[in-house]
């Protein structure tokens, strides 16, 4: 054999057994945090095969109109009192057949039509003027406004339930958007249907605190939380407990520990490439006990551009009385931190360098991307205090462990029959070169579990599904190498020659099918919801891995097939 063949089937090994190695915590269900073997981290199981909470809930987008016109309606109210400018009435309405599109009316005494709209359109950004007479003007949200409205709302939703499954101790939530105004939950395990329901419906709690940077050496609160987990014999299991109790707890035996008037919280860490929280990863804070400025303080949150450096940052207003309290606290803590908590974990501390009322920006660090990323993520979680979205439960269903098991053995049991007859079919139908498929599948197989556990992603009963499609397709792909192998053979070809020009040749179709295969699988991902996704996740990959070892894997082996029958000065080969 070559040089290059050798190092060829040195990569197939090292893949295979990589591979291989990652699926043991699955296979031997070992627990992630005591196990001593390098790999931890298992295939996720979706709700359909562990049991679970299913959850569509539906924003109530008619309520965040009417209270996104009433805030305007108040700051145009302020302006026309500061402008001294007279009005007869302003008030906000919404017809029964359009909930969706509430106007604004404003009355005022004939003859200051002109002076008014100059005033309040300057507040009325994202409003669109509907009508006008002598004595009154009517004005509606632009359609790119309540677009916009929509879109960001949603967001913040998701990042609300997702900042409660965070504290409700699930490992594997999926969160997503469905449509245009419902969000899809998936708690896998979960087994308190009622209280995870009122856990997520409740309202966002948005507080700013000053982090007590000072009393504490850098690292000597991290070493004295440690300490007191270990002595207290205190830990946060997230197949078990809630994050808050664990806070509780820890906050309850370090009372004597820490300065007066002060607690700790946890700042949640992102990963800078992918903007995924890391959620084993947290940095604790000493913060000030009292929050002397909450959500219902702040007006409103959007992402804006600094005009210096180009990078975003994010632009916040408070409400009157919040101008106040903000200008008290900021005034005087300037150069200290101020946390921004949601449901008591920090998800930001940015450092105050001067005195903030009623408006106020926070910059963010990092290049373009990461600022841009973090801003519109601040915002979100500044606005799910400024701006709480009604959600309503619109669909329910709850899988039990039993039946999540069932399905996992069924699945399993089906798909394992539906490989070894293709396996058996493949080995006596091609023989030798069959084996060679069938080693090549195998392989396969593991490779595309291997790859769902560094992914992170979610096996469902669908996936389990695509799994065993994925060996058909597989499949298919030798069987196209194959019998353009024997069309060259019967064509007269040498062996060698018969050989490279059936892989060559056969290329082109397996690369043409396979990219039709992937096309409907993207579509299927990016337009299907829960199972299907699951389902176009395994396929894509299955459809990767296809390529890699039906030209790449199976060529290795072959060539060391036609090595062996060289040796032996064979002039056949079984196909």
């Amino acid at each position: 054999m070559t040089r290059s063949w050798w190092t060829k089937f040195v990569l197939v090994i090292a893949i295979t057994v990589g591979a291989g190695l990652s699926l043991v915590p699955t296979f031997l269900n070992l627990d992630p945090l005591t196990t001593k073997f390098p790999f931890t981290q298992k295939v996720n199981l979706g709700l359909d095969l562990q049991g679970g909470l299913y959850l569509v809930m539906k924003v109530d987008f008619d309520r965040v109109y009417q209270d996104l016109v009433e805030k305007r309606k108040s700051r145009a109210e302020a302006s026309l009192k500061e402008k001294s400018v007279t009005t007869q009435s302003l008030e906000v309405t919404a017809l029964p057949s359009a909930l969706d599109d509430p106007r604004l009316k404003i009355r005022f005494p004939a003859g200051s039509k002109a002076r008014v709209r100059e005033v309040v359109e300057k507040e009325l950004q994202g409003m669109r003027l509907v009508s006008e007479s002598d004595d009154g003007v009517e004005y509606a949200l632009t359609f790119d406004e309540r677009a916009e409205v929509r879109e960001r709302t949603l967001n913040q939703s998701i990042e609300v339930i997702r900042n409660r499954i965070d504290e409700f101790g699930v490992a594997e939530p999926s969160i997503s958007s469905q449509g245009s105004d419902r969000v899809v939950v998936e708690l896998p395990g979960i087994q308190d249907v009622d209280r995870a329901k009122d856990l997520i419906g409740r309202t966002a709690k948005l507080e700013f605190r000053i982090v007590d940077d000072t009393s504490m050496a850098p690292g000597e609160l991290e070493t004295l939380i440690k300490e007191q987990e270990k002595t207290h014999n205190i830990s946060f299991d997230e197949k078990q407990g809630q994050f808050s109790e664990y806070v509780r707890k820890l906050n309850a035996v370090l009372k004597e520990r820490l300065p007066k008037d002060t607690e700790v919280a946890f700042e949640r860490v992102k990963n800078s490439v992918t903007g995924e929280v890391d959620t084993g990863v947290r940095i604790p804070h000493l913060l000030n006990r009292i929050a002397m400025v909450t959500g219902e303080d702040l007006a409103d949150a959007q992402v804006g551009a600094n005009h210096e450096n180009g990078l975003s940052e994010v632009q916040f207003q408070m409400s009157p009385r919040g101008a106040v309290a903000f200008g008290k606290l900021t005034g005087e803590n300037v150069k200290k931190r101020l946390a921004i908590l949601l449901d008591g974990m920090v998800f930001s501390a940015p450092v105050i360098n001067s005195k903030i009322e009623e408006r106020g920006v926070i910059t963010v660090g990092g290049n373009y991307d990461q600022a841009l990323r973090e801003s519109r993520d601040l915002a979100i979680v500044l606005r799910a205090g400024a701006l709480p979205a009604r959600l309503e439960l619109s669909e329910q269903r709850v899988v039990g462990p039993s039946l999540g098991a069932d399905s996992v053995k069924k699945g399993a049991m089906a798909s394992l029959i539906g490989i070894l007859a293709v396996f058996l079919i493949t080995a006596l139908y091609y023989r030798v070169s069959g084996l060679i498929a069938v080693v090549s599948l195998a392989i396969n197989v593991v490779l595309v579990l291997s790859i769902l556990v560094f992914l992170g992603a979610t096996l469902t009963l669908p996936g389990i599904a695509g799994i065993a499609l994925t060996v058909g397709i597989a499949v298919d792909s030798n069987v196209v190498i194959y019998e353009r192998i024997r069309e060259e053979l019967n064509a007269g070809k040498k062996l060698l020659s018969a050989v490279e020009a059936g892989f060559e040749k056969a290329f082109k179709t397996i690369l043409d099918a396979n990219v039709v295969n992937g096309i409907a699988a993207v579509i299927l991902m990016l337009f299907g919801t829960g199972p299907i996704k699951g389902f176009a996740v395994t396929m894509l990959v299955g459809i990767v891995t296809t390529l890699f070892t039906a030209v790449f894997v199976c060529r290795v082996l072959f060539d060391l097939y036609l090595g062996r029958l060289e040796a032996r000065n064979s002039k056949t080969i079984s196909i």
